[in-house]
């Protein structure tokens, strides 16, 4: 019979611990990882967020167009400068517009939302600038409508197809901004990417 002796040695099978640096290094190395990728992330989001609002805006040009064609009057994409609202809408209702973005906009920024949250720009977008070219068809339809830069911005859509030339600059939290660019003689919208 033999007897077994217990010895101090170490054991050639498999541990059943990780030592206190083991553990501090592994954790080191996740910090550094982590602390690289999530600004890319953000970025990343950031720039989705850009796009999603970019689309937004050329999807209710395309509506605006449409219902122009359907219709035969004249339509408008409204939209708010420094702000994160828009509306297709009749040319005719321009002062209504003007009053529901006001409405609108006072109830986002208290966090109220109404039936208009198609109409909303993801958050952190918000309209930067446009510029709406004035042709003679276009000042004609204006009239002696007056539209400052600060207050509520209609692009106007013809019974025929065509448009106002417009490009509108969306801008997120950290200044990076794409413009929707409408060709008016098409009507048809592209987005580009602004660089700083």
């Amino acid at each position: 019979m033999l007897l077994l002796q217990k010895t101090n040695q170490p054991r050639n099978g498999p541990r059943k611990a990780f030592t206190l640096i083991e553990l501090i290094l592994v954790m080191g190395i996740i910090v550094m990882i982590a602390s690289l990728a999530v600004p890319m992330v953000t970025r990343s989001l950031g720039r989705q967020s850009l796009k999603q609002g970019a689309d937004r805006v050329r999807v209710a040009m395309g509506k605006a167009r449409v219902d122009a064609i359907k219709t035969g009057d004249v339509q408008s994409l409204f939209f708010l400068p420094e702000g994160n609202w828009f509306n297709v809408a009749q040319f005719s209702q321009l002062s209504q517009q003007a009053g529901i973005a006001s409405r609108e906009q006072s109830l986002l920024n208290n966090r109220i939302y109404s039936g208009y949250e198609d109409n909303v720009l993801p958050k952190g977008i918000r309209f930067a600038a446009g510029s709406v070219e004035v042709d003679s068809r276009s000042a004609q339809t204006l009239g002696d409508v007056k539209v400052d830069s600060d207050s509520i911005q209609p692009i106007l859509f013809y019974p025929d197809g065509t448009a106002q030339d417009a490009t509108v600059y969306l801008q997120d939290d950290r200044l990076n901004r794409v413009a929707v660019v409408l060709r008016g003689l098409t009507g048809s919208a592209r987005t580009v990417r602004v660089d700083q």
